[in-house]
This record gives C-alpha cells, sequence and structure tokens, in this order.
C-alpha cells in the first residue's frame, strides 16, 4: 500500500503562503480549527508547517510585529513524504507530527493524516465491516504465518495484524474472520488453532461502524 491511497489533495487542505503576515496567517488557523496547517509559496512549492501556538507566543508573549512574514515561523521544512512512499515508511514518518505533507518535485500536493492513517489500522483489524477477531500468540515464530494460514483454509480472513516483529520468543498474531460465524463455531476454530500449538489470548465479534 502507498500514501497516493490515503493522502487529501491539496484542494481540501487549508494552507497559508509565505508572503502572507503573521496577523493574516493566525486569522486562518485560528478559523481553520486546525493546530498546525502546511505553509506554500506563490509557486506552490512547499515550505513547511506552521502551529497556532507558535504564532500565538509570536504576537501575545514576544510582542511581535504582525505584519511580519511568516518565515521565522515555520517548521519541517525537510519532513515531508511522496505519494509513492510505502504505507509503513508513512506511518513511521507521521509519528510525531499532527500530519505529513505529501510533496511531489517540490510542490505539496496534500497530506497524511493520523485519521487516514488509523483508518488502515481500522480496515486491518475489521472495524469496518465487522468480524471476529482473534488474538492468538506462538512460540515458533519462523513459518508462524504458512501454519496460521493452513489451520485455517476454507475460512474468509478479512484482515491480519503481526505483532512482536522480531521477537525470538514469541509473536502475536491478530485475525479477523468474517462475520455471521456462530459460537458453536467459533469454538470449533478456537480448538483447531489451539491443537495446532497456538495459544489464544482473546477473541472478540466486532461490529462494523
Amino acid at each position: 500500500m502507498f500514501v497516493r491511497d490515503l493522502y487529501l489533495e491539496k484542494h481540501e487542505v487549508v494552507t497559508v503562503n509565505t508572503a502572507q503576515s503573521v496577523g493574516e496567517v493566525y486569522e486562518i488557523i485560528e478559523k481553520s480549527g486546525y493546530r498546525c496547517i502546511p505553509v506554500i509559496d506563490n509557486d506552490s512549492l512547499y515550505k513547511g508547517m506552521i502551529y497556532k501556538v507558535h504564532l500565538m507566543e509570536d504576537i501575545y508573549e514576544n510582542n511581535g510585529d504582525k505584519n511580519a512574514t511568516i518565515n521565522h515561523l515555520l517548521k519541517h521544512d525537510d519532513l515531508f513524504i511522496a505519494q509513492h512512499t510505502p504505507f509503513l515508511n508513512a506511518l513511521v514518518a507521521i509519528k510525531s507530527l499532527p500530519f505529513i505533507s505529501v510533496v511531489e518535485d517540490g510542490k505539496l500536493i496534500g497530506i497524511l493524516t493520523h485519521n487516514k492513517v488509523e483508518s488502515v489500522l481500522e480496515d486491518a483489524f475489521g472495524m469496518k465491516t465487522g468480524g471476529i477477531n482473534i488474538t492468538i500468540s506462538s512460540v515458533e515464530a519462523r513459518g508462524m504465518i504458512g501454519k496460521l494460514t493452513k489451520v485455517l483454509r476454507g475460512e474468509n480472513i478479512e484482515g491480519m495484524f503481526t505483532l512482536d516483529n522480531g521477537s525470538v520468543i514469541a509473536r502475536r498474531v491478530v485475525i479477523t474472520l468474517e462475520n455471521g460465524k456462530t459460537d458453536e463455531e467459533i469454538t470449533e476454530i478456537k480448538e483447531k488453532l489451539e491443537k495446532s500449538g497456538f495459544r489464544i489470548l482473546h477473541i472478540d465479534r466486532i461490529v462494523s461502524k
């Protein structure tokens, strides 16, 4: 999966321009309701991000000039991704940011938000369609997925999510099976997994959103 499938396009994003003043930008970000927005120049070249808190500090705490440009308040001009960036790379990049800008040929084309990232994780856990969510563990990390899919042959696996990657002791996997299973069918699946050496940590019925 790539970022191109997830990002909000520029026309959906509130942006400001480096030519605008501190006062103007503060009014825009205040009206938007966001705590941070991307900054471009007249050619749509990406120039970084600007935070509401830094504008407030400049105006109210430092008695800054409201008519000055915002260049001294810009952050993260070197933190951005491309639309062909893999999702996992984007997940790491966005970790400490309110969003991350998507840039091509130096120009802002959109942003990736935490909501979009969370939607991917929700999908992996079956939150959108609902289903039977089973968390299992195994001490056999190598070949675990192959063994698991063999045990569940014939089942419709809606999603799969692995945890503890790199562990040589144990690995957890969260799988989501299609909805509509009876308690008896779930018990049968549980017994098959346990018989094959898997430990069942948790089973949930997920109701679709």
